[in-house]
């Protein structure tokens, strides 16, 4: 008889499927005890990549040479870029991403970044860690007729400071 309840099977199946599980590093179900130092201030870069238009006429830029700051405890990543705060996750191979929701430099949009790519670790002494990946912008104002809106992908580099 099914009495509409989680069973503890049922339960444990729907925690590991959301990731509330033990935490580890990507995909992995065991505790993560050797997770890449990612954390740190990045300065991105993105080539000679701009925005689109309609981007342009929302006052959004690529955050050139802005600072990405990531701490991270196990594989839990969190970050911060151009005030939005970001959460994500890092795999033991150094694969990550990093989304978030908040509002634009100017108060009156609302932008959402997302960034997924993957950590290189500095190279012996004087090495520098690094990140490459893809950059996404969802970018949108309401209060106006029409609302206004605009996203890209590109893509970035940056270096630990």
């Amino acid at each position: 008889m099914t009495t509409g309840r989680f069973t503890l099977t049922g339960l444990a199946i729907l925690a590991t499927a959301l990731g509330l599980g033990a935490p580890g590093c990507g995909d992995s179900a065991t505790p993560c005890t050797d997770c890449p130092a990612m954390e740190g201030r990045y300065r991105m870069a993105f080539g000679d990549a701009g925005v689109p238009a309609e981007c342009l006429n929302l006052g959004v830029d690529l955050p050139r040479n802005r600072p990405l700051d990531v701490t991270r405890s196990a594989d839990r990543l969190i970050g911060n870029l151009e005030g939005v705060g970001l959460l994500g996750n890092i795999s033991a191979e150094g694969s990550f991403s990093m989304a978030g929701t908040g509002p634009g430099q100017d108060g009156g949009r609302m932008d959402t970044l997302s960034l997924a790519g993957r950590y290189t670790s500095p190279e012996g002494d004087g090495g520098t860690a690094r990140l490459d990946g893809t950059f996404t912008g969802n970018f949108s104002r309401s209060g106006v007729e029409p609302p206004q809106r605009c996203s890209f992908v590109t893509p970035f580099s940056a270096t630990r400071e």
